[in-house]
């Protein structure tokens, strides 16, 4: 719609004061232009970051568990509702400090070998239990995220919609109809059917005897004018309407 605009119409749109449609129309189009080219970004800013790699930590996890306005609290939310998810424990904080315990127990000096082999597997037990609830976080947050990019999406849509339309209408204002001056003109015997005088200055023109069926005179102006036997827009005499076509232009 951009491509097809009369962009060399813009440079004829007055500048002023949006006080009537025509002064208003350079201040549309420029807003126009501005809301929808900044919509088309937006929307592909918001399709790209759907596209970079994300990865919830169980870190983050328990950094949004008390956090109720995070940007994980859906996340978290699923956790609280469905316990099972944290493999066995109550919250995240609970998995981080069983892991950490875990460690420090195996770093003991006194600690002899075959407990050590036993905290070792322990500690990659817990580690894919740790794997699996960060999984489930990861794509949790990944469908929230998918969801909130659409309602943008589809909001910077309409509005690079309205923004490009308000444009092509705005940058393309109608063609000025030119106005015809017959302005005390001797128009005797003229054969004038179905003329396009829209707008016409027929002040004092003499339309003795002239045909003017199915001629369109809207917002003609007429004061003054002669009508004898004038055949009237509407089919009727001149003469018949008191001498006049006044009221009978349509």
């Amino acid at each position: 719609m951009l491509a097809g605009s009369q962009l060399s119409s813009i440079g004829e749109l007055p500048l002023g004061v949006p006080d009537s449609v025509a002064n208003a129309r350079l201040w549309i189009a420029v807003l126009g232009a501005v809301a929808g080219l900044s919509a088309v970004v937006y929307a592909i800013w918001t399709a790209v970051r759907i596209l970079l790699p994300k990865l919830v930590l169980i870190s983050d996890l328990d950094q949004a568990w008390a956090q109720r306005r995070s940007d994980l609290a859906t996340v978290a939310d699923l956790f609280r509702r469905n316990p099972k998810y944290l493999q066995g424990f109550s919250t995240p904080a609970d998995v981080i400090g069983a892991r950490e315990e875990l460690i420090a127990a195996q770093r003991e000096p006194s600690t002899d070998d075959d407990v050590r082999t036993q905290l070792a597997a322990a500690i990659a037990d817990l580690d894919e239990r740790i794997t699996a609830i960060e999984d489930t976080a990861t794509h949790e947050a990944l469908k929230h995220q998918f969801t909130r990019a659409l309602h943008k999406l589809m909001l910077a849509t309409a509005v690079a919609a309205v923004g490009i339309v308000a444009f092509a209408w705005a940058a393309n204002p109608p063609a000025v109809q030119p106005t015809a001056d017959l302005r005390g003109a001797r128009l005797v015997d003229a054969y004038l059917r179905d003329a396009d005088l829209r707008n016409a200055k027929l002040d004092h023109a003499d339309l003795t005897n002239a045909d003017l069926t199915g001629a369109d005179l809207t917002g003609a102006s007429i004061n003054g004018v002669v009508w004898r036997n004038t055949t009237c827009p509407d089919g009727t005499n001149s003469d018949d309407n008191r001498h006049t076509c006044a009221g009978h232009l349509s």
